[in-house]
């Protein structure tokens, strides 16, 4: 009995391992999307903002300057907004898929708890004659 039970415990704790490092995986690939996304914002911008630096440098009156630079302001609040959006719908996405993989393991979990609660229990004879059994007083 004893040795079942070692056995239920190391396969229990092996199965939560499991799980832990599969939550974790999902996690770093989260932040790996988010981080990429903000790179690819970043490098866009940065395109963006030499070429209006270029633009304005050959603007040959103040009324094309200030065109110029109110073309760059609404752009900028476009990429902007853009970006928050692209954000929080990845970070939305990935906890939505980190949510999944926690239920998914939880219920792996459950699933082999019971198998091994059901397999490594005595038949229910077994525990009838344990439970009915006479009691030993201890002195």
């Amino acid at each position: 009995m004893m040795q079942q039970q070692q056995t239920y415990f190391l396969e229990f704790y092996r199965a939560g391992l499991r799980a832990a490092t599969d939550i974790m995986k999902a996690s770093f690939e989260n932040a790996q999307n988010l981080h990429t996304q903000q790179i690819e914002a970043l490098r866009g911008a940065l395109e963006e903002n030499a070429r209006s630096a270029r633009e304005l440098t050959e603007a040959k009156s103040m009324d094309e300057m200030l065109a110029l630079q109110a073309g760059m302001a609404r752009s900028q609040l476009e990429r902007s907004a853009e970006f928050w959006t692209r954000l929080w719908r990845a970070a939305g996405e990935g906890q939505v898929a980190l949510i999944g993989q926690v239920q998914s393991q939880v219920g792996q979990l459950a699933s082999r708890g019971a198998e091994n609660t059901a397999r490594f229990s005595p038949p229910m004879e077994v525990r009838k004659e344990q439970h009915h059994a006479p009691q030993r007083k201890s002195a």
